[in-house]
């Protein structure tokens, strides 16, 4: 299996090419068509860690926030 398969298969949510996944220090959002991409929020939206530039992570922001409703407990 591709990384890409396993960080698709472990997303709770893909939006776009965006994975939605939780991790230990909010939510991790993973671009799928460049794994190196990623962003951690915490669930408030404030961002806790990136190596997205600003483009990029606004697109990552929008989704995450668009996958919230869907990762209700």
């Amino acid at each position: 299996m591709t990384d890409m398969e396993t960080m698709a298969r472990e997303a709770e949510v893909i939006i776009c090419g965006y994975a939605v996944s939780r991790s230990d220090f909010g939510f991790r959002v993973i671009n799928l068509h460049d794994l190196g991409s990623c962003s951690v929020f915490r669930e408030d939206g404030q961002l806790v860690e990136t190596n997205m530039n600003d483009v990029e992570l606004s697109v990552a922001r929008e989704y995450f926030n668009k996958a919230l409703k869907y990762m209700e407990d």
